[in-house]
Parts: C-alpha cells; structure tokens; sequence
C-alpha cells in the first residue's frame, strides 16, 4: 500500500520527465551493478534480496557529518548515535534492537570491521569523503557473509585509484566548532595507480563532554601485473580521543539537555589496517579473487567515579583471509555462475582493568583478559538461468567458530581464574528465484537460514551461586528462517519503485536480560513488515524520492509473550526533492525523516512511556564553479529535540536518555584538480 501512495504523488510529475540531462547523473534505464549480493560484480535486478545503492551523487549531495548519517534516509534502516558523532552509533537492519551490531554486517571494501565483543563498529573512522558508494543489503547474508549478516549486510566501497592525476581537498566548519580539514592526491603510470587521503577533525560536540578529536590517513595501490592478474595494496592509519557524556534521566533533560553528569569519562582509539588482494582471470577456468588482512584496534577507556573509579585498556588483532573462486559457463545450454569460497578469521583480544573503591586508579591492573576467537566458514553460491529470464540461486554455508578464554581477576574480591575453551558450528542456507521482466524490473523471492554466534562478552558470565566467573554452557548460537518476496519496477527510465515483504522467525535470540542481569537466549522472537521505495526524475531539473517502512518485532513465547522488541520503531518514512541547476552551478537538497515512538533499550516488558517520535528536516545548498565546490546546510531546521537512543536502569528503574543535536550547521569548500 506505502508503494501505491508514493507512486500516486509522484506519477504526474513524472509524466512530464524530459529526456534531456546536463548532470552527472548516470542513466536511470541503465543496469546498476552490485557486489554485496553474491560478492562478485551483479547486476541489482537480479540479486533476490532488496537492496540499494548510495552513490557518489547521493554522499556530495548530502550534509553528512559521518559514514552513519548516509544511511539514515534509506529504507528499512534506523540509525540510534548515542554521541551524535559516530562513535557510539548502531545501524539497525529488520528490526534487532539493542543486538542491532551483531546482527549486521558492515564492510569496508570487503572486509569486516564488525568486533568479537559488544563494542560493535567504529562508524566515525570512516571519512566521507573517501567513501564512492554504499550498498545496503537488507535480509539475512548468512551464506556469503557468515556471522554477524543475520538483519543484513552494509558494504562501504571506497575510492578506487586510477590512471588520471588528481588531487583535491576541502574544509569544513559547523556547529559546536567543528572544523575539518582533508586532502587526497593519486595517478597512475603504466600498469599501476596510486592514491593517497589524509584528514583532520576537531569538534566539542553538542554537549557538554562530548568533544571528539580525530586524524586519519591512509591509501591503495593497483597493479596490473598482466592482463589477467591484477594486484592491489590497502591501508589506513586513525586515531581519536573523545568525550564520553553519557545518559540523562528526564528530569536532567528538561534542566539542561546539553549537560553531562560525568565530565571527567573519556576515551581514546587507535586502529590501522593492511589489505592485500589478487584478482586472477582463469579464461575459460574462471576467476580467483583472494584477500588478506591484518588490523590492529586498540584503546582506553577512564571513568573516574569518585566511588568506583574505573579504566580499561584493550588491544584487538584479527587477521583474515578470504579467496574465493568463480566459474561462468553453461550448464544445459543454460547460463550458470558457480562461486565457492572460505573466509578464515584468527582474532586475539587482550583486556586490562583497572579499579578501586574511594580512591585514584591504581597503577597495577585489577584484571586481566585473553581471548582468542577462530573461525572457518566455507560456502558455495550458485546461479541458474531455468529460462531466459528466470533465475534460480542456491547457496549453503559451513562456519565453525572456537572461543579461548584466559581471564585473570586480581581484585580485592578473588575470583577463581578462567582458563576454558568453546566452540560451535552452524548451517545456513538460501534458496531464491528471480523473475527479470520489462526494463530492469525483477520480481523475487527468497527463503533463507540464518545464524549468529554469541559475542565474547556475551559468553563470560559471573556464577551467583559459586561467586566465580565462566563460560555460559547454555548460551547457543542464535538462527532465524527468514522469508522475502520483493518487486523492483520500472515504470520509466525516469520513475521506478521497490517493495518487499519480509518474515524472519528467529530461535534463541541472544539478548541481555536486564532482570537476571545476563545474556541469554530468548525461544522466539519474530521480526516482519514491508519496505517500500520510490525515485522519480521530474522534468529535467527536479529529483524526488520517498520511502516507508512498517516494521514489528515481538517476542513470541517465554517470559516477555506478545511485548515488543524495544528500540524498534514500527513506522519510518523519508522524503527528498533534489534541483540540480537552481541557477547556474546551484543545487538544492531538502530530506524529511520521520521516526517512530519506540520503547527504551531493556524495557523487555514494555512498562515504560515510549520515546517520542520525530521529524527532522535538513537542507544544503551547494554552488559549483569549474574546480570548486562550496556548500551551506543545516540540520534539525525545525530545532526538534528529541533522543535516539534511550535505556532503562539505575535505581530506582527510569529511562536513561542520550539527547540528539538541536538545529545545526555546516559550511564547506572543496576543491578538485
């Protein structure tokens, strides 16, 4: 029905789209071209999963602030970013919640940046304006992805180097003095390219405490070894040092929603990466594709509570490697693309704790952590034109995961050391067909099985009854069965629109179960609703999009029957006019989001007054003149105040609230050469 409406308020416009354009916009009759799907290069129509593209385009045209702020305006998709700078941000993908992290997937370029325990992904060390496009894939990615893809799959593809010189830079300024600065350079000679970025952030933050400092730098290599192997080189350097303003209670809210009732917490984050990779054309024996990566994550975190004070160090290495192989060919006369891989992880987590009653940190660590984490997934995906226009995928996936805990505690209160290993193995499946009719429009539908494997931190749990800690013996993965059926429809190479319905019944969910205070599985929770999408081109100037979700969760047997999934709001929609050439070189953006109430984080039996809903209403203005780009935005015109983030705790029990930026601003300039 959301689908209907959109196209009866875009259609007449629509009717009168020219044919004529002076942008960069590519053609809309064109085929998009994905890789998330099925990891290799595929055309959208054809992948059975709803998915869409933000493209370069769309990321100059926005007033972003962080790789987080892209995402809020496509469909299916809420955004909950406790520190409003990307720090703290959860990306949530059909309807998780607070598991929201460990349930989607994100990429960058490919590899994973999602982390073994519940500290989730670092949002804010991707730089926007590295970033060419972002694919979002809504629905489970188990087969091809392993853990973590069980909402969807989120891959941030950076810029690539090429043949041609160039360099650029730009500044920003804006609100809560926030400036940044970066610049990037790169060429090629020959068979190789290479490309270069560095940047500087520098803001106070909304509020009080909630300063955030950040450099990055970093770039690629490609090689065209032959005219069959093609080699590239990947990495980047980021460091940062934030505030850490932490939650108010209502009534602090209503005194000063820009306060902080912990001024002295903060944090800090260094983390580098190095991605090698192969990519080998076999001819008529296929194609290899092979990467290898290393990342070193580390960082501090201080509270000094007058009572408790409280400091942790943590230092994360994972290695991985992933080839994969892919055979196109027939099968049957009929055409057929095989792709097979293994993704190998190794991943090593060390911990120190620091602590003491009424007095300054001690200098000697009052616990100690190790944890090593391997898994091993194998996969085969595979496509098969049944006819000319019907094609059939299947694919299955294989991944064994082995958790090592070392855990040492050496506070006034001894607890028995933990030396103890885990392991686990899961199965997923997919199985999709896909209907190509008319131009570019696909119907499909897709069952699939997917799993996620408990994090670190879910697993170790203090035993009440021994008063020592341990591995949860009874902490299982969690699986889902997950049911999709989805149109892409082009009514014109200027108007088109998606809708998909989606089901997903997941067993042993794990959640933190606030009342026992530990991580548990719930026996059923179901996840279901309707994502829908419209883009119409208007005349030759005007660009309008709009989209709707209606998404449910609900727990379905145990303790918490027929409540709501906090932190899932049931309504989303977003609406955007785009004028390119204004006046000459000028453009306009307008966005409209709309957020529905939902209720705060842990609130399982649904006691607490919701979070209010929403609208916010961001514009930019943008002139461009030969090599130059100057921009004005401002965002939250409307000053809404509101909290995307809420949790229930402290004693008494109340909603803990994590307030949103008021209205705000942002001016830059860019430059390309």
């Amino acid at each position: 029905m959301a689908v209907f409406l959109l196209l009866m308020l875009i259609s007449p416009l629509a009717a009168t789209a020219q044919t004529n354009r002076d942008d960069d916009r590519p053609p809309a009759a064109l085929p998009e071209v994905v890789v998330t799907g099925t990891r290799t290069a595929e055309e959208i129509q054809k992948v059975p999963a709803s998915i869409s593209v933000i493209t370069a385009a769309d990321i100059q045209r926005s007033s972003a602030k962080t790789a987080v702020d892209l995402l809020r305006r496509e469909e299916g998709v809420v955004v909950r970013d406790l520190l409003g700078n990307g720090k703290a941000a959860q990306v949530d993908l059909r309807g998780f919640g607070e598991t929201a992290s460990s349930n989607t997937l994100v990429l960058v370029d490919g590899r994973r940046t999602n982390e073994i325990d519940l500290s989730g992904v670092d949002w804010a060390q991707i730089p926007v304006e590295q970033i060419e496009r972002i694919e979002v894939l809504r629905g489970p990615g188990s087969v091809l992805y392993g853990d973590n893809a069980a909402a969807g799959v989120i891959n941030i593809i950076t810029k690539s180097p090429s043949g041609k010189l160039t360099a650029g830079g730009g500044i920003v300024l804006g609100s809560y003095d926030r400036y940044r600065v970066d610049a990037q350079a790169g060429g090629g000679y020959g068979r190789t390219a290479v490309s270069f970025y560095g940047s500087h952030e520098d803001s106070d933050g909304y509020r009080d405490n909630n300063d955030y400092r950040a450099d990055d730098f970093g770039g690629k290599a490609a090689w065209d070894a032959t005219d069959r192997i093609r080699l590239n080189l990947s990495g980047s350097y980021h460091e940062d040092s934030f505030g850490l303003p932490g939650a108010l209670t209502k009534a602090e809210v209503d005194a000063d929603r820009r306060q902080t009732v912990n001024p002295d917490d903060e944090g800090s984050t260094r983390d580098y990466f190095v991605k090698a990779g192969l990519d080998w054309d076999l001819r008529t024996l296929g194609q290899l594709l092979a990467d290898v990566s290393y990342r070193d994550r580390s960082g501090d975190s201080k509270f000094p509570d007058a009572f408790f004070p409280f400091k942790n160090d943590f230092d994360t290495e994972t290695l991985g490697f992933t080839p994969r192989y892919v055979l196109q060919g027939n099968v049957f006369d009929r055409t057929n693309k095989l792709i097979a891989g293994v993704d190998l992880y190794h991943t090593q987590q060390d911990n120190k704790s620091y602590s003491g009653f009424f007095s300054p940190l001690p200098s000697s660590p009052t616990g100690l952590s190790d944890v090593d984490r391997d898994s091993v997934g194998a996969y085969l995906n595979n496509e098969f034109y049944v006819r000319d226009n019907l094609l059939l995928t299947l694919g299955a996936r294989r991944e064994y995961v082995k958790y090592d805990f070392d855990v040492k505690d050496l506070s006034a209160f001894p607890l028995a050391p933990l030396n103890e290993s885990k392991s686990d193995s899961e199965n997923a499946y997919h199985a999709g067909l896909t209907f190509l009719y008319g131009l570019n429009s696909s119907v499909f539908t897709r069952v699939s099985r997917s799993f996620r494997f408990p994090l670190v931190d879910e697993l170790v749990v203090y035993d009440f009854d021994t008063g020592q800690i341990r591995v949860n013996p009874d902490l299982k993965p969690q699986t889902g069965t997950h049911y999709e059926l989805g149109v892409r429809h082009y009514f014109t190479p200027k108007l088109r629109a998606n809708l998909t319905l989606f089901r997903a019944e997941i067993e042993d969910e794990i959640f933190f179960n606030r009342p026992v205070f530990t991580n548990e599985n719930y026996p059923k929770t179901l996840h279901h609703g309707i994502e829908a999408g419209a883009r119409a081109e208007v005349l030759k100037h005007v660009a309008v999009t709009g989209n709707y979700t209606y998404e449910k969760a609900t727990f379905e047997r145990g303790p918490y029957r027929n409540e709501t999934i906090p932190a899932v709001p049931y309504h989303r929609a977003n609406a955007g006019l785009r004028i390119f050439d204004l006046l000459p070189g000028v453009e306009l953006a307008v966005d409209v989001s709309y957020y529905g109430s939902s209720y705060a984080v842990s609130d399982f039996e649904n006691n607490f007054e919701k979070l209010d809903d929403y609208f916010t209403l961001d514009l930019k203005l943008s002139y461009e003149w030969e090599m130059f780009r100057a921009f004005v935005g401002v965002n939250n015109l409307t000053n809404e105040e509101y909290s995307e983030y809420a949790v229930i705790g402290g004693t008494p029990l109340q909603t803990n609230f994590y307030p949103a930026p008021e209205r705000n601003f942002v001016f830059g300039l860019r430059a390309a050469f």
